[in-house]
């Protein structure tokens, strides 16, 4: 265990797998406009028979960056400056959400496909790792401009994210009680026997009134305010903001002709994740 520990806290460790990440955005960006990451209504089969049960796997792949970041924060043994007791709180905050409130406040959620399962648990390990690092650490003066300015871009995307989660979860429950009406419509008893009909709803209100995808503009916005508060100087906080920039992006350009094509009466002036622009 303390060879692990050594090996761990080495700088040459933490150098390579920041070198590693660092990789990440550059690579996903093309693959992710050619492939759909087989997950929620682009799920898919990529030659791979296997998903997994939605919620439970959201919330195992989730609780791995949180994990990977508090153990890096104890190796680390921080002074517990006010500077990193913010990070850590605003870190831990946005993944208690993802990982636990998110996953089981949804009415449902869309099997996983193993393979995106492993890729997320593959990169949260690593963002896990190399962000509590970092954090642990450095200390900066939290009387600066550009620590608050970014701590309250942080908060107002955690804001925002829950608030326009609630709007899809919304329609969530309208698809599934749609759904149930048509059943009972058509004498089905078995979900086996029934045929399979999906409904999906134009989500509106807040930021969705401009952007197909408010809910991935919040939590870019969550990331880049975190790496505002770091004063641009953690390079794993970087990659992570550009990451989920590239992973987010490309999917939410995809959802946005999704919706287009499959409803005529779709906002035409709707972007896809930055409103008024892309």
């Amino acid at each position: 265990m303390e060879s692990i520990k050594q090996f761990l806290l080495k700088p040459s460790t933490y150098n390579t797998v920041v070198g590693i990440y660092a990789t990440f955005p550059v690579l996903m960006i093309p693959a992710l406009f050619v492939v759909n990451a087989p997950y929620g209504r682009f799920a898919g089969k990529l030659g791979i028979e296997c998903s997994l049960p939605g919620k439970w796997s959201w919330c195992i792949m989730e609780a791995v960056s949180p994990i990977a970041f508090g153990m890096s924060i104890y190796l680390t043994r921080p002074t517990g400056t006010p500077f990193q007791i913010i990070l850590i709180s605003a870190w831990m905050a946005h993944y208690i959400n993802r990982s636990i409130i998110h996953p089981f406040r949804a009415t449902s959620l869309a099997p996983v496909h193993i393979l995106a399962f492993v890729s997320s648990v593959g990169f949260n390990l690593i963002n896990g790792y190399t962000n509590g690092m970092w954090v642990g650490r450095h200390s900066n003066s939290i009387y600066s401009i550009s620590f608050w300015f970014g701590i309250t871009l942080w908060f107002t995307g955690f804001v925002s994210n829950i608030y326009h989660d609630n709007i899809l979860f919304k329609l969530r429950t309208k698809k599934k009680e749609k759904e149930k009406n048509d059943e009972k419509q058509q004498g089905f008893n078995d979900a086996k026997e029934r045929p399979v009909k999906k409904h999906y709803f134009i989500p509106y209100g807040g930021l969705f009134e401009y952007v197909s995808c408010a809910n991935y503009f919040s939590e870019a916005m969550e990331w880049l305010g975190f790496t505002l508060a770091t004063q641009m100087q953690s390079t794993p906080a970087i990659i992570f903001t550009l990451s989920t920039m590239a992973n987010l992006f490309p999917r939410a350009w995809r959802t946005n002709a999704w919706y287009k094509e499959k409803f005529d009466d779709y906002p035409p002036e709707r972007k896809a994740v930055l409103p008024f622009i892309l």
